[in-house]
């Protein structure tokens, strides 16, 4: 069951950056639209999506999600975000 929870994981966060470069290389956007979407992803949605799988296994509250936001955070939760 772990296994195909993280393959699920790891499609969820790699899906948006694939359609963002896919749509980059096919000049389906400028850049000034590139960079505001990695820096959205980066940002917002990757805090969100490694927050709410942190949040479902207890390790971190609801409310603390935003602090994955602040640099360095996410490596503290590195073994349980990306390994388990």
């Amino acid at each position: 069951m772990g296994l195909k929870n993280l393959l699920f994981f790891y499609i969820i966060i790699l899906t948006p950056l694939g359609i963002i470069i896919f749509c980059n290389k096919m000049m389906m956007i400028d850049n000034s639209v590139l960079v505001f979407s990695l820096l959205f992803y980066a940002f917002v949605y990757r805090t969100y999506t490694d927050g709410k799988k942190l949040a479902s296994r207890n390790i971190i509250s609801e409310s603390s999600i935003w602090k994955l936001a602040l640099p360095g955070t996410r490596f503290k939760y590195f073994k349980e975000l990306y390994l388990k």
